[in-house]
């Protein structure tokens, strides 16, 4: 089965930099639920590995290895069912700022 994933809008992007600059700067994680959002590219609640490889390529225009994503997610999913919640994102997030 393959997955695909609708990569951000120039708007969208845009959205993505200012709510992340709004978190890390002003520590507005009122912002995570946003930035959730925008990586939840299907909607429906949790960011497998595609997803967060999709956006992150996007908004930093460099490369990530299958394996870098999968360390990412190995490290955040708490609950190991191989994609990040709401919860679980806003807790490495969180961990940024700390």
């Amino acid at each position: 089965m393959s997955e695909e994933v609708t990569p951000l809008t120039p708007a969208e992007i845009t959205e993505f930099n200012e709510a992340m600059l709004a978190y890390l700067t002003h520590h507005d994680s009122s912002r995570l639920e946003e930035l959730f959002r925008l990586f939840d590219r299907n909607h429906n609640g949790s960011l497998s590995e595609l997803e967060i490889k999709t956006v992150m390529e996007q908004v930093s225009g460099h490369g990530f290895s299958d394996q870098q994503v999968h360390e990412i997610i190995r490290s955040a999913d708490k609950n190991s069912d191989g994609s990040i919640d709401i919860r679980e994102f806003i807790s490495v997030m969180k961990r940024l700022t700390d």
